[in-house]
């Protein structure tokens, strides 16, 4: 279905975001393969979708620097002569009360989650093809809210009215443009965002049935 296309998505090296790239993998799309990890992890996520018949690129672009996701879109260009899907993944979480999170934080946290989504889809909007597709990653949280997680549920928030103005805009141009928002989902990032406690009473384990 997929045969010949590529497929970008960030945050791929774990996750979400992997599980993402395994799926477009397995129905021939080259992937595109970007996020922070050792190397030999990030050499086995290469290996793994390289073993499904299709070509890989890995560049470590950070999502909240826009000098590093210009290098990265072009980057993808230049290997593979198209980027027909983009899967806008990648997210990181700082957790804490609304009244104890620093400025620092919120930028952080924003810079990547949502500004990091605005700069990738502007940057490969020139080289998205009429048919090709845009996926952001929402969260249930930017609808309902968290109590220990305001700059991410804002961030995600921004995301999902980001897809609503970037599907008004690209829709003429026969691309489509959609919004993913998960729950807790068993992932590196809640790992590190959630109490075990917690994690072990919300959490879905990825590709099991809700």
């Amino acid at each position: 279905m997929l045969k010949g296309k590529t497929a970008l998505v960030t945050g791929s090296t774990s996750g979400i975001g992997l599980g993402i790239a395994r799926a477009l993998a397995k129905e021939g799309a080259n992937i595109v393969v970007n996020g922070f990890g050792e190397d030999r992890v990030i050499a086995g996520v290469e290996k793994e979708l390289q073993a499904l018949g299709v070509r890989t690129l890995y560049h470590g672009a950070d999502m909240g620097k826009p000098a590093e996701i210009e290098d990265l879109i072009r980057t993808a260009e230049r290997t593979f002569g198209r980027i027909d899907v983009l899967v806008n993944n990648a997210g990181v979480n700082v957790t804490g009360d609304f009244d104890q999170i620093s400025d620092a934080q919120w930028d952080a946290v924003l810079d990547v989650d949502l500004k990091g989504v605005f700069v990738c889809c502007q940057e490969a909007l020139p080289y998205l093809p009429q048919g090709g597709r845009v996926i952001n990653v929402g969260s249930l949280s930017g609808e309902y809210g968290g109590p220990r997680t305001p700059s991410y549920a804002a961030a995600k928030a921004g995301v999902m009215a980001l897809t609503h103005c970037l599907a008004r805009f690209l829709g003429p141009r026969g691309i489509t443009v959609n919004c993913l928002s998960p729950g807790v989902i068993d992932s590196e990032l809640t790992d590190r965002s959630m109490p075990a406690s917690l994690r072990d009473r919300m959490v879905l384990t990825l590709g099991a049935r809700a």
